[in-house]
């Protein structure tokens, strides 16, 4: 274990260097003396969101960071006093970033969709390029996170143990087994789950538990996502896994509709009879949204 004691303290010249080694930041992070690393997310947006996730108190609490990324979140619960932080990733640590990010950028500005089997030319896991970041905000810090190189679906879970707080943000929807993924997440939650996601909305169909495939680049443009659950969906699929209670913290509100006139309510009901009694064909929905969505999921 690093104790203050033996900590190095860097001078805000070595600090600038060492950030500028990276050369792609998906986290901003304050690494000291006034040094910021330039990240695509800002630490304004960082500190918004980690708020909008209503952690608990993670003093002496023991929290695991699944895709840690370059680790803001770790780091994070690390500052908030938490006795032990492990930060577990394999898929972006093992990614060469800058490479990936322009054959995605050409793919756009050709109008074509990027070929998953593409991503061989930018797959490192031999050398880990993506993890570089998490390895100087680590260093400069001066952090005592544990780091686990580890592909979350298929790695023994046993050695880790449990946690009071488990942390899956952004990873999701990135999982082509969602409902394996939250089953892997449960086993090592002992308290609660955060789990952030991109998420949809189909009006008038709230009532279902929906999932929309993605079997392209349709979200966002990346092939690496695969499922956008609705939030009755991402609810069903955190009780399935085995959580007992589950709370949806974060959603999209519907904006309320004008009141329909007699006429009107009673010509939608009929509808809708008729529709019942497939009479009529299903109606589409007015308009589908696209959010985040952030449930709290206790053992």
């Amino acid at each position: 274990m690093v104790t203050p004691s033996t900590k190095t303290v860097y001078t805000r010249a070595q600090l600038e260097e060492m950030a500028a080694s990276v050369g792609f930041w998906w986290h901003s992070i304050n690494l000291r003396e006034g040094v910021v690393t330039k990240g695509e997310l800002s630490r304004e947006d960082l500190a918004r969101h980690f708020e909008s996730l209503r952690p608990p108190d993670l003093k002496n609490k023991s929290v695991l960071d699944i895709g840690a990324w370059d680790g803001f979140y770790s780091f994070e619960a690390e500052k908030r006093g938490a006795r032990r932080v492990v930060a577990l990733d394999h898929y972006a640590w093992s990614l060469d970033l800058p490479k990936h990010m322009a054959y995605w950028r050409e793919c756009k500005e050709r109008g074509v969709v990027p070929l998953p089997s593409q991503q061989e030319l930018f797959w490192q896991p031999d050398k880990l390029p993506g993890k570089h970041g998490y390895d100087v905000a680590h260093k400069a810090l001066g952090s005592e996170v544990e780091t686990v190189i580890g592909d979350f679906m298929t790695m023994d879970l046993e050695p880790l143990g449990t946690f009071d707080v488990v942390f899956l943000l952004g990873v999701l929807y990135h999982m082509e087994n969602p409902l394996g993924a939250l089953k892997r997440v449960a086993s090592l939650t002992k308290d609660v789950a955060i789990i952030q996601t991109q998420a949809i909305c189909v009006p008038e169909y709230e009532d279902l538990e929906l999932c929309e495939f993605y079997s392209s680049n349709q979200l966002n443009g990346d092939p690496s996502n695969w499922w956008g659950p609705n939030l009755k969906a991402l609810e069903g699929m955190c009780h399935a896994a085995g959580f007992s209670r589950v709370e949806i913290i974060v959603g999209h509100v519907e904006p309320r509709r004008p009141k329909r006139s007699f006429y009107r309510r009673a010509r939608a009901a009929a509808g809708q009879l008729l529709r019942e009694f497939s009479l009529l064909p299903p109606r589409p929905p007015s308009q589908r949204g696209y959010f985040s969505a952030v449930a709290h999921a206790w053992k």
